[in-house]
């Protein structure tokens, strides 16, 4: 759960699990002149549109608060106040999306177990998590599961083209900068605030962003006009500009007695819905 100051009196709560439809929506609009749009289209984009959808598990009954007593914010430190249940749901996630599309489940077991080891030391931003013994079992586990996923697609007539190690990792890098977009859109209100100390600033912690074949990754700029525009340079998207909406909550902002207490305004939670407008000038 994303949780962000919206006035003075309340907190704006956007779900992991929206932030991840964000994600799949970027994903289902990448391509243009200049950036390739992602292949196999439909499984890149399931990926990123379900690549957190493990939290639904939790989030279907948020009853953890942080140390403060306020709402557990992503960055509080998941694997801190979840434990196993933070390695378990994100399990049972790629489980449900291989049995509809095994390519998909591949890219979100590879970013789950990105989160965990620092991007495969592909990235500069997730923290190394693996000296866990938790964590560990967990990779040894997803490990596995790729493995057994990767000759599967490599036998598959409708993945075999998509299955190299060279065309997975791109999609993987691909998962991750439209996790780190969709990041950047949800995790601040309004697109202007300057409140939140961590998470994707506007170079998107400068991840490599695949572009096409033969060319050189590049590093996306998100410039931010006002509280709901901002310039993405170079511009990857099939349509300028693109309308990138979530829902939310709105609940008081203060601290809870107990996870009772923030339950009750969390279920009866005002809900809006936050627009944003990306553009190339």
């Amino acid at each position: 759960m994303m949780v962000n100051p919206y006035d003075d009196s309340r907190l704006l709560l956007a779900l992991q699990i929206d932030h991840s439809r964000v994600a799949g929506y970027l994903a289902a609009h990448w391509g243009n002149e200049d950036f390739s749009t992602p292949r196999p289209y439909a499984s890149v984009v399931l990926a990123a549109q379900e690549h957190d959808n493990g939290w639904w598990e939790w989030e279907m009954k948020p009853s953890t608060l942080n140390d403060k007593g306020y709402p557990l914010d992503y960055h509080d430190g998941s694997l801190k106040y979840l434990g196993q249940l933070r390695l378990d749901f994100y399990k049972n996630g790629v489980d449900r999306v291989v049995q509809r599309d095994p390519y998909a489940g591949l890219l979100i077991s590879l970013h789950g177990v990105g989160l965990m080891n620092a991007g495969y030391g592909r990235l500069a931003y997730p923290p190394d998590r693996s000296a866990d013994p938790r964590v560990q079992e967990y990779i040894r586990h997803q490990e596995a599961l790729r493995l057994e996923l990767t000759k599967k697609l490599r036998h598959s007539e409708e993945f075999r083209e998509f299955s190299s190690d060279e065309q997975l990792w791109t999609n993987y890098e691909l998962v991750e900068v439209f996790d780190q977009f969709a990041q950047f859109l949800c995790n601040r209100y309004p697109l202007n605030s300057t409140v939140r100390k961590f998470g994707p600033h506007h170079t998107l912690n400068d991840v490599a962003v695949p572009v096409r074949t033969g060319v050189a990754p590049v590093k996306l700029t998100v410039d931010v006009l006002d509280e709901k525009r901002a310039v993405v340079r170079p511009y990857p998207f099939d349509v300028d500009p693109l309308v990138v909406s979530f829902p939310a909550r709105l609940v008081p902002r203060r601290s809870y007695s107990d996870p009772e207490d923030f339950l009750r305004e969390f279920y009866a939670a005002e809900r809006i819905t936050v627009s944003y407008t990306l553009c190339a000038n």
